[in-house]
C-alpha cells in the first residue's frame, strides 16, 4: 500500500526502485493505526456503491439490463460518475496520509542511523525524503480536506473579474478578492480525465449494445 505513492513521489535518484527492496524498507506490513480510517473509506465507500447499485436497481426500480437496458445503462453511468466523485477526495486524503506516514519513517530511521554513525562512524543520509512535488500535511481525514479548501493555495479571480486600469478606484478591492485556499475543487482534481473515461466507456457500451447480454464469445 505504501510502496506505490513512495515510487511516485520519489525522484528517479531515490533508490531502490524495483518492488521487493520498497516492501523490505516499510516498518510494518500492516496498516498504521493512523492510516486505519481513511484507507477503510477509500477501500469501501465506493465499491459499497457499485456493487449495491444493481441490486437496489432491481429490488426497488424494477430496473436491469434485460427488460430496461437503456435505463439501466444511465444508471450504472451516473453510478460510476458518483463513484467517482467520492473517490478523488478519499484517494487525495489518503495519499497525504501515506506520504506523511512514509516521512515520519523516513525520519526515525535517519535518527536510528544517526546514533549508530555517532558509535560506529557511519555515514547516513539527509533527514528529509525527497518528493518530486510539495506534499501538503496530513490533519485527519476532514482536517486535510478542510485544510486544502481553506489554507493551501490561492484562489484566484478569473480574469473578466479583474480587468481593470490603475486608475480605477475599486483596483484595490478587486484585488483582496481573492481567498486563501483551493476550494472545493481542490479535492477533486483529476475529475476530468475520469470523466472522459467514463462517457468514453459508456458511449461504446451504448454503440456497441452493451446493454444487451448475449453470453457469446
Amino acid at each position: 500500500m505504501l510502496t506505490v505513492p513512495r515510487l511516485i513521489l520519489t525522484p528517479t535518484t531515490s533508490q531502490p526502485r524495483a518492488i521487493l527492496p520498497n516492501l523490505r524498507l516499510l516498518p510494518s506490513l500492516t496498516i498504521p493505526p493512523s492510516l486505519f480510517s481513511i484507507t477503510l473509506l477509500h477501500s469501501t465507500l465506493p465499491t459499497l456503491l457499485s456493487t449495491s447499485t444493481p441490486l437496489v436497481l432491481r429490488q426497488y426500480f424494477r430496473v436491469d439490463p434485460l427488460s430496461t437496458p437503456a435505463t439501466y445503462s444511465l444508471a450504472t453511468f451516473l453510478t460510476s460518475t458518483t463513484e467517482l466523485f467520492i473517490k478523488l477526495p478519499l484517494e487525495t486524503v489518503l495519499r497525504r496520509a501515506q506520504i506523511s506516514h512514509l516521512k515520519s519513517a523516513h525520519k526515525n530511521a535517519y535518527n536510528k542511523a544517526a546514533m549508530n554513525s555517532f558509535r560506529g562512524n557511519k555515514s547516513v543520509s539527509g533527514p528529509e525524503m525527497d518528493t518530486i512535488v510539495p506534499v501538503g500535511p496530513y490533519r485527519g481525514v476532514f482536517g486535510t480536506a478542510w485544510s486544502i479548501m481553506t489554507e493551501e493555495g490561492i484562489r484566484e479571480q478569473p480574469p473578466q473579474s479583474r480587468m481593470s486600469t490603475p486608475a480605477r478606484p475599486g483596483l484595490v478591492a478587486q484585488n483582496k478578492r481573492d481567498k486563501k485556499g483551493q476550494g472545493i475543487g481542490g479535492l477533486w482534481r483529476g475529475w476530468r480525465v475520469g470523466m472522459w473515461g467514463l462517457v468514453g466507456v459508456w458511449g461504446a457500451s451504448a454503440l456497441g449494445g452493451g446493454g444487451r447480454t448475449g453470453g457469446e464469445f
